[in-house]
């Protein structure tokens, strides 16, 4: 099951990610598309129409950000079975890219999967180092503090999510921009070690004309910080203090 999400004048161009994700050599069970109830309301562009009647499936919900892409699907249906496949809406991903995702899986299923993520570093007094110093993984070991990056789709395990969804919409609050951290502490929470899917990071492209906003520039400048602060509690700190994978 691939999940992902839209938002204003980016909903013009998702039908691109959709199809590469469709045009794969393994095409997914559900593939959905959740937008905020006024951008539904606003009408779907034609080429989300046609691909519609292909088999995509539009929803809509409140608007809750970047969550939008994995919280309705996982409090609206329960299939402990089935991992659910973050995407993102401004990105072509490549032939094998949910194969090669559904294959890990299989390898590791006690593990979240994605493509690329940074380290989460700590400073010698125990603090969590600023988010802009915070290196892209180089390894496809597991690490708890590896901080999967959703532009290159992540699978979950059911459990993460079921996780993530115990404490409702706190992440409005505690972390509204940041979907990735929320998850990751999930999968810590959870007992499930992210891993990157090869060694090296992979970067896919962007679509074009998708006008990619600002959002990770604000996170890294001024929100990451923040967010990492009130989402981590001391416990959570403490356990990724003492790993000493890498």
């Amino acid at each position: 099951m691939v999940s992902l999400t839209s938002y204003g004048h980016r909903i013009a161009t998702v039908f691109a990610a959709i199809e590469s994700i469709g045009e794969g050599s393994v095409r997914p069970r559900r593939l959905i598309l959740w937008l905020a109830h006024d951008d539904l309301d606003a009408g779907i562009p034609r080429l989300l129409r046609d691909l519609q009647r292909r088999g995509l499936e539009v929803h809509g919900c409140d608007d809750f950000g970047a969550h939008k892409k994995y919280y309705p699907y996982a409090t609206r249906w329960r299939d402990p079975e089935v991992p659910v496949v973050t995407a993102d809406d401004d990105v072509l991903y490549p032939h094998r890219w949910l194969e090669t995702l559904l294959e890990r899986h299989r390898e590791y299923p006690r593990s979240t999967i994605g493509y690329r993520g940074e380290v989460m570093r700590f400073l010698d007094d125990g603090s969590v180092a600023p988010y802009r110093t915070w290196g892209l993984s180089t390894t496809s070991r597991p690490d708890i503090r590896l901080v999967l990056n959703g532009v290159g789709g992540v699978l979950y395990p059911f459990a993460v999510l079921d996780e993530a969804c115990r404490y409702g919409t706190r992440f409005l609050d505690e972390c509204p921009r940041g979907d990735d951290l929320w998850l990751h502490r999930a999968a810590l929470r959870s007992g499930f070690s992210p891993r990157q899917v090869f060694d090296t990071p992979v970067h896919h492209p962007a679509v074009p004309g998708s006008q990619r906003t600002a959002l990770m520039a604000t996170n890294v400048l001024d929100g990451n910080d923040e967010q990492v602060r009130r989402t981590y509690s001391e416990v959570d700190l403490e356990r990724l203090r003492g790993s000493t994978t890498s």
